[in-house]
């Protein structure tokens, strides 16, 4: 489909929760100001996401200057060398040792502290705990530092988001993280199954060339990604239980539960925005994007493309999710899917099997952020049995 010129500046642009619905219809790439391109629409999306060259990598990048090379900025070979450094932590094996071992009391704990409650900010106050008590058991750390971590790594989100916020504050938490990471790794709190010694062994094991300091980074975007983003779609689950869509105990049924965090993915995908880089020019959905132009692609706007997904903003269990992108497609591909499915669906069966009712009791229907994204401005109630 041929593409059109937009006059509209990117910041702004993104400042409006569905903003690619701003856009014109008839199109799925859009030039903006400043030598931007926004890309929308289902097929166009994942043709810009495996696109070959439009890339992760880019030298002005907050994220690269602050965390040095690593998994999310790399692309090709160096890229696929920190992919294999996580493999193991990932695996189906290692995810059903978590699931039995882990989650269960973490998800127990999340739900004892709201039942028989209301919540003026779930997101603030709840819905990270499961994530970073996960991920801060998978590196080794301290549970006692868990709201350490939390507080040090929460401000770090806005390097990753776009427009991105970089201030001082947000270098000086990233030397801090390392810190603490390497710290722990000294005390050897590890049990020879963490992060750091898994990631370790696998570079040593395989002769992958990166250093310890590309180690140490990758392993605190790791916790960065699998929390932030974890925390932003446990809240929009809970938003979607609450909005009265149909009864929780239909969600008994593991079938029906999982098509019901499916169905969530789709219409809250925790990254609504992606930013790539065009490493040489190329043609897009009929439009010539010159090298080095930013390219912004919308997996929400992917996951409500009207083409692929009938009525696109009905909450339908009953829909095929053929097409439907929540953690991205191609080499970037979020590598952490299973880990986090299962953190999911875990929560969910805890929460229908002990709340007579969760009820969305005030909703100014807001959404927050482009990179770990959710619906904000809402109180929820948790009703015990």
């Amino acid at each position: 489909m041929p593409g059109v010129a937009t006059a509209a500046d990117p910041v702004g642009l993104l400042a409006r929760p569905y903003w690619y619905r701003t856009l014109p219809a008839d199109a799925d790439v859009h030039r903006l100001d400043g030598g931007v391109f926004a890309v929308t629409g289902n097929r166009t999306v994942q043709e810009a996401l495996a696109h070959p060259d439009i890339v992760a990598e880019h030298p002005l990048k907050a994220s690269a200057r602050a965390f040095g090379p690593n998994v999310l900025d790399a692309d090709g070979a160096e890229h696929r060398a920190f992919r294999a450094l996580l493999a193991p932590i990932l695996s189906a094996g290692r995810v059903d040792a978590y699931k039995r071992t882990l989650m269960p009391g973490l998800v127990e704990a999340l739900v004892d502290s709201v039942l028989d409650s209301e919540c003026d900010d779930f997101h603030a106050t709840h819905a990270h705990k499961v994530p970073y008590g996960i991920v801060c058991t998978i590196l080794g750390i301290d549970p006692a530092l868990e709201d350490r971590f939390h507080t040090l790594t929460r401000p770090l989100a806005r390097l990753l988001d776009y427009p991105t916020e970089e201030t001082e504050q947000t270098h000086t938490n990233v030397d801090e993280l390392l810190r603490l990471i390497e710290e722990q790794r000294t005390a050897g709190r590890g049990d020879g199954r963490s992060l750091l010694e898994t990631i370790e062994q696998t570079r040593d094991r395989r002769g992958i060339s990166l250093t310890d300091a590309e180690v140490r980074s990758t392993a605190l975007l790791f916790f960065l990604a699998g929390t932030e983003t974890s925390s932003a779609f446990i809240t929009s689950l809970v938003y979607c239980m609450g909005r009265g869509l149909f009864g929780l105990d239909e969600l008994h049924d593991p079938a029906v539960r999982d098509d019901f965090v499916e169905e969530a993915l789709r219409l809250y995908p925790p990254v609504q925005t992606i930013v790539r880089f065009a490493s040489e020019d190329l043609a897009l959905g009929g439009v010539r994007i010159p090298r080095h132009s930013a390219v912004l692609a919308s997996i929400a706007g992917a996951n409500r493309d009207p083409r692929v997904f009938a009525h696109p903003d009905r909450f339908d269990l009953s829909r095929s999710r053929k097409g439907s992108i929540p953690f991205a497609v191609g080499a970037h591909a979020c590598p952490g899917a299973l880990l986090a499915k299962t953190e999911f669906s875990l929560l969910v069966a805890d929460l229908v099997e002990r709340c007579a009712d969760i009820a969305v009791t005030r909703d100014r229907r807001r959404a927050a952020s482009q990179s770990f994204s959710h619906p904000s401005a809402f109180a929820v109630r948790f009703t015990a049995k």
